[in-house]
């Protein structure tokens, strides 16, 4: 698989050994490090009719140019449906009267129809609802040798724990600055030191210059927003502004800058390089510890609500934690 394009993921293929791969894995990792695109380059290896033990797959066999094409007849890709937020047992169960898909557990039992092998491939695995996860484990209990299922989770510790000590695991951390520097730099992007702190929130597999500029534009205006809201008048229109479908990743920013107060406060260390370095200065000198961590809890608490989906009134919660400020 010297083809990968994303430097951090090229070690993960020397963990493998195409003698010995196990028939169900789990890949998991944070969102937008490049999970689906290596399981899907795995695949076409293994589905390749002349493929190498380093995984490399020559790109000109039946195979390969069906892969291509996407439409190899082992190969079988599972996600969650449009407007849907859960992979529904359906979808693993199939239904061969009305939409000629047989379903998974047939078609892990039957003959490959290209290459030597079969895959199937569930994309956000903890999508997965009880159902479906009961059904899938059914399947890896009456395993086939010519089948390999891989699941891809950013949240493996949804699944079911019985789920789970069936698959091996593979686990990505996110790569290091320095891998996407040079990521960033081989596509002729140029970064800044601030611009490497917030890239853990991005696709890393779908950066653009245009994407970089407007996460900067956001984090210079959430600080701005962030530095205003001492002042009652404009509090009103911040706390308003926030309550959108980008409350999560801004709350996520502000929990940031609340830990990296209370580690410069405890450690007695430099305010770190960011977009967020006049917010981080502020709430170190102007807080305690006590007041730091007491907003650190009340700021969890509200995400967890977000989270599960609890009905609060946002703006009342969102004025509520930036009065503090």
């Amino acid at each position: 698989m010297n083809r990968i394009k994303y430097p951090w993921l090229k070690k993960y293929i020397e963990h493998f050994d195409i003698n010995k791969l196990a028939h169900s894995h789990l890949f998991s990792g944070k969102t937008g490090i490049g999970k689906l695109y290596f399981t899907e380059e795995l695949s076409k290896s293994l589905l390749c009719s002349n493929s190498n033990e380093l995984f490399e797959y020559c790109n000109d066999c039946s195979s390969c140019k069906a892969f291509n094409a996407g439409s190899h007849p082992d190969f079988k890709l599972i996600d969650k449906e449009t407007e849907s937020k859960v992979i529904k047992i359906s979808q693993l169960r199939g239904n061969s009267k009305e939409t000629g898909d047989e379903g998974i557990l047939n078609i892990s039992h039957e003959t490959p129809l290209l290459s030597k092998s079969k895959i199937i491939v569930i994309n956000s695995a903890e999508s997965m609802n009880l159902e479906s996860q009961n059904f899938l484990l059914k399947t890896l209990e009456e395993p086939s040798k010519n089948t390999f299922i891989f699941l891809i989770s950013s949240k493996p510790f949804s699944l079911k724990p019985t789920l789970l000590s069936r698959l091996n695991q593979t686990s990505f951390s996110f790569p290091n600055k320095e891998d996407i520097s040079l990521w960033i730099n081989s596509l002729g992007i140029e970064l800044n030191s601030k611009d490497l702190n917030f890239f853990e929130n991005l696709n890393l597999t779908e950066i653009n210059q245009d994407q970089i500029k407007k996460g900067k534009e956001e984090r210079k205006e959430f600080s701005s927003e962030l530095s205003e809201s001492s002042s009652s008048k404009k509090l009103e229109k911040i706390a308003s502004k926030w309550d959108d479908q980008f409350l999560s990743i801004k709350l996520g920013w502000l929990s940031k800058i609340i830990l990296q107060s209370i580690f410069v406060k405890i450690n007695k260390t430099e305010i770190p390089i960011s977009y967020f370095s006049d917010n981080i200065l502020h709430l170190s000198k102007t807080k305690n510890l006590t007041e730091l961590f007491a907003l650190s809890n009340e700021l969890n608490n509200l995400s967890k609500d977000l989270s599960e989906g609890i009905n609060l009134n946002n703006k009342i919660q969102i004025k509520a934690l930036l009065s503090t400020f």
